[in-house]
């Protein structure tokens, strides 16, 4: 209700309001995502090395307050746009993606049970991100492979 009152009252033409909003949005959610997946790549570089930085908190709170605004832009597009995330082949290969990115660095960097795991989930999980970018850029649940 309030983001419909907030794009209607942008302009005189509400379709502009939209438009200019989706934008604002958009470059906050591919900014999140470079950050987030340059951030999770740093990290895994620190694990790697076995860098003390890993485990300043700094290193463990930053990534959720950009995953949190990556999330919120995604969920306020979707709005702006009124479409369901499974309408669409590449938002679902995103979606299921993300919670393999997820899933795999919650391995890499938390609950990887020997250094070989965590490296391995690590490499995986970087992927996935780079995965779900070029399904980003590209539209097609191919990704980067898309003729």
């Amino acid at each position: 209700m309030w983001l419909k009152f907030a794009l209607d009252a942008q302009s005189a033409n509400p379709g502009e309001g939209r438009a200019v909003l989706y934008e604002l949005f958009k470059q906050i959610h591919i900014t999140c995502a470079l950050l987030s997946v340059s951030g999770f790549a740093l990290r895994g570089y620190w694990l790697m090395r076995r860098d003390p930085r890993l485990t300043h908190r700094l290193t463990r709170v930053l990534p959720h307050f950009i995953d949190t605004l990556l999330l919120g832009s995604a969920v306020i597009m979707l709005l702006i746009l009124g479409v369901s995330p499974f309408a669409l082949d590449w938002l679902s290969a995103k979606l299921v993606a993300l919670i393999t990115y997820i899933a795999l660095g919650m391995v890499a960097l938390r609950f990887g049970r020997s250094r070989e795991l965590r490296i391995g989930a690590f490499w995986l999980a970087l992927a996935t991100g780079l995965y779900i970018i070029s399904v980003a850029y590209t539209k097609s649940p191919m990704g980067g492979l898309a003729g």
